[in-house]
């Protein structure tokens, strides 16, 4: 079996096997879809029903909710937009309260599943 190479010239923190371009290939396949299922994976678009603000919402538990906020929806969202005029950083606020109620109204009405798959559907984790 071929041992993993270590980049020459810079740190890395795991091999990059070049001597094995078919076990690089898996692991870039493999890391494409961990990327795909924890920062895309099981999202739903939700309105804001004040703000009219769409985000990206995840349920990974009854506890546990992934909001993915972009540009345009942070300048529609009059809470959020309070926040940094008084000198606060949105970023570090759990969600916009009206957002959260949006996000509750979309899980009662099964439009934001309850809680995202725990199996990759493709088996490649």
């Amino acid at each position: 079996m071929p041992t993993a190479a270590v980049r020459r010239g810079s740190w890395a923190k795991a091999p990059d096997f070049a001597d094995d371009p078919a076990h690089a290939a898996a692991v870039a396949r493999a890391t494409e879809c961990d990327r795909e299922h924890y920062l895309r994976g099981g999202m739903t678009e939700i309105e804001c029903r004040t703000c009219h603000a769409c985000v990206l919402v995840k349920k990974t538990s009854s506890y546990h909710t992934s909001v993915q906020w972009n540009a345009q929806a942070r300048a529609k969202c009059n809470e959020l937009e309070h926040i940094r005029r008084t000198g606060g950083n949105p970023a570090l606020m759990p969600t916009c309260s009206r957002m959260s109620a949006s996000i509750d109204h979309g899980v009662a009405e099964g439009i934001v599943p309850a809680e995202s798959p725990a199996v990759d559907p493709d088996g490649y984790w």
